[in-house]
């Protein structure tokens, strides 16, 4: 069984090599059969209810069960492109895929922002997490910025700019704002001469990992007092260009969303216009309850 997620897993970085997919669909696959203990050849379809039950028991969330199952749904479709007599695939997308209702982002407080940035210390974290804030970056994209991929001094007329590879390789330009390239550039004043062509270095001079990224947020949490997530950062990004009056389709672009759809879930978190008409409803609500109260 090793073997074959050892080369599913070469399968799938040889496919996308700039993802880390590779990396969360082998940790999916031993979770479950170590919880199954059973080859690959023998799972069946009732095996997968049982998995979905003991995830839901555990308290999985139903997007976590899902990537689970699509890791075990890939790994049977590989195994059936190498093998003429591969097993069944046990997972039936319309008997096992967990529902999902519809979850708007979760953004952070601007206060909570303010306190957050308050407790940074280091010019490296401050521009790291300055680039969720203020330009939208995921945390792998930080990750695997380089330096060849800093535009900070552009032609008269445009905006420093960086090269980004977000989910499944496809590349983006963010553009950076003058509090993200101050942030920027004094980190690389002082950032460490190393081989490595990371922006962002550790101790070590080596580049970060997205959990040692998430590690340092964590952090600086605990000394403020709250808790908030790399991600929570770039949909904070994402509900202020809202509410600055950005037509949806540029924020898509920023945000570097394939569906208009994804991006159109931030309008019900910061929805101007919705807000501007229910304050004048209840304004109007309220005027005709006491006229009649009065009666």
């Amino acid at each position: 069984m090793l073997t074959e997620i050892h080369q599913f897993q070469q399968w799938l970085r040889r496919r996308s090599p700039h993802s880390s997919t590779h990396i969360h669909y082998v940790s999916d696959l031993k979770l479950f059969f170590n919880w199954l203990s059973k080859p690959c050849a023998q799972v069946t379809p009732q095996d997968i209810d049982a998995y979905i039950a003991h995830s839901q028991a555990q308290g999985h969330a139903s997007a976590t069960i899902n990537r689970r199952l699509v890791a075990l749904r890939t790994f049977y479709r590989y195994l059936n492109l190498i093998n003429d007599d591969a097993p069944t695939n046990p997972v039936l997308p319309q008997r096992h895929y967990v529902r999902r209702g519809r979850r708007l982002p979760r953004d952070v407080e601007d206060a909570d922002i303010t306190t957050f940035f308050e407790v940074i210390t280091k010019p490296r974290d401050k521009a790291q997490f300055l680039l969720m804030l203020r330009c939208g970056l995921r945390v792998g994209e930080v990750r695997n910025l380089n330096l060849h991929d800093l535009y900070l001094q552009p032609q008269p007329g445009h905006l420093p700019r960086l090269w980004l590879r977000g989910k499944g390789g496809v590349e983006r330009v963010a553009y950076l704002s003058a509090q993200a390239l101050a942030a920027l550039e004094a980190w690389l004043t002082i950032r460490p001469t190393v081989k490595t062509q990371a922006v962002f270095i550790n101790c070590r001079g080596r580049r970060f990992t997205v959990t040692g990224i998430q590690y340092i947020l964590a952090q600086y949490c605990h000394h403020a007092g709250l808790w908030l997530t790399c991600h929570q950062l770039r949909h904070t990004f994402a509900r202020h260009l809202v509410e600055a009056g950005v037509p949806v389709t540029t924020i898509q672009r920023l945000l570097g969303h394939a569906r208009l759809r994804t991006t159109e879930l931030y309008l019900h978190i910061s929805d101007t216009q919705l807000q501007a008409d229910y304050r004048a409803a209840m304004q109007q609500l309220a005027v005709r309850l006491t006229v009649r109260g009065g009666e």
